[in-house]
């Protein structure tokens, strides 16, 4: 009898991984993918899109501005970080030509954009209000952890983006900061 139950084992393992994959995948949530399928995207969420390839990325504003304000409550240009914690990253961003905060910010990485979080932008941040002075602009900051496992080892630049879910345009915030991710 021991036998027969040390043969089981295994398969009841695989028959839970199965299974449990199988309802990791059955949401019903709408996703988007990068177009860098050799590094696919965690799960992310944009307003407006089913796919990341239906937004236009620009380098060039068009009414958007902002700043990549810090990684980890630093503002340095470079700032090393566990592969194993969750990296915080905020700043602000506003589509001006608009007078409003932008809808979100998209945050990617490497040559291909690989999008690895979506942050709201609905933090207050009364310092841009008095610098723009418009009041429209009071809840304009953003903030968000990102999951640090699914960022590459090593030098990751990393690139924020105001997004304008009416046009499906995200142009690209002040400041890169490159990151050196350790395991």
């Amino acid at each position: 009898m021991l036998r027969i139950q040390k043969l089981l084992y295994p398969t009841n393992l695989l028959i839970t991984a199965i299974a449990l994959t199988l309802a990791a995948c059955s949401t019903n949530q709408t996703t988007t993918t990068s177009p860098d399928s050799a590094n696919p995207s965690p799960t992310i969420n944009i307003p407006g899109v089913t796919h990341v390839g239906e937004i236009n990325f620009t380098t060039t504003s068009t009414g958007a501005q902002g700043f990549f304000d810090a990684v980890n409550g630093s503002n340095a240009t470079r700032v090393e970080v566990s592969g194993t914690n969750p990296i915080n990253v905020y700043g602000w961003a506003i589509l001006a030509n608009k007078g409003r905060p932008a809808d979100n910010v998209i945050i990617t990485y490497g040559d291909n954009d690989t999008v690895v979080a979506v942050a709201p932008v609905n933090v207050e941040r009364p310092d841009i209000v008095k610098i723009l002075n418009n009041s429209a602009f009071a809840n304009s900051g953003w903030n968000i952890n990102i999951d640090a496992a699914t960022l590459p080892e090593g030098s990751v630049i990393l690139k924020a983006w105001a997004y304008d879910s009416e046009t499906k345009e995200a142009t690209q915030l002040t400041t890169t900061p490159e990151i050196i991710v350790t395991r």
